[in-house]
């Protein structure tokens, strides 16, 4: 009969992608810029916008205070729009306090100068994807904006390798690695060596903090890559 040979080889699948799997699923509260700069031209402004995951990765929209090290060079309003009033560094700080009482910030640096800055360039991340259980994960990427759309591309280089081993692989976009919920499905894996790429619609760069690989079947994690 078949049967045994099945259930063994289904149990055998099962044991291994579970092997080094996550349980707990909190993850630490994050505060980030979704839009940071570099540098700005003096007497010209920039918007902010920040995202706040709580410690389950589900993002809220928590009331965020501002301030300027330095509000003489870069005086900045509550609403986060800065403005270079002369030439120096200061760093922005956006600041909220979380359900526990905590007080979670980001920072990001701005040096305002005469020269004329560009801060309306399209965004690259990048990452390296590592495995969390027995089959064979790993590789880098870099996540990039599609100029005029609210697209992205992800670019898998040529130097990921996955097992094709690995029963209903799925490929996720998330800001809590140990979970599904409340992820981004990309795409079921069907590369499972070298350069390929996913246009992933609909979404902004710094919307998410993480790919991760999902082996359905099992609702279990296979591996994962910070977005950096």
């Amino acid at each position: 009969m078949k049967y045994p040979q099945f259930l063994l080889a289904f149990v055998l699948i099962f044991q291994s992608c579970i092997d080094n799997d996550i349980i707990n699923d909190r993850v630490e509260e994050k505060l980030s810029f979704d839009n940071p700069i570099e540098q700005i031209t003096i007497n010209t402004t920039h918007q902010y916008s920040t995202k706040y995951t709580d410690n389950v990765g589900s993002v809220k929209t928590p009331q965020i205070s501002w301030s300027s090290s330095n509000p003489t060079i870069i005086s900045v309003s509550q609403t986060g729009l800065i403005t270079a009033l002369a030439e120096g560094t200061s760093t922005i700080t956006a600041s909220t306090t979380s359900e526990t009482g905590q007080t979670i910030s980001a920072d990001n640096m701005v040096t305002a100068t005469t020269q004329m800055v560009d801060n309306n360039t399209l965004q690259e991340r990048t990452g390296t994807i590592k495995t969390t259980s027995s089959y064979t994960l790993t590789g880098t990427f870099t996540l990039k904006e599609i100029a005029n759309s609210n697209n992205l591309e992800l670019i898998i280089n040529d130097d990921y390798q996955a097992s094709s081993s690995l029963p209903g692989l799925f490929l996720y976009l998330t800001n809590n690695e140990n979970t599904v919920s409340g992820a981004k499905e990309i795409s079921a894996v069907s590369t499972f060596n070298g350069a390929h790429t996913y246009i992933i619609e609909d979404t902004k760069i710094n919307d998410f903090s993480h790919l991760l690989y999902w082996c359905k079947p099992f609702s279990v994690k296979v591996g994962d890559a910070e977005i950096e």
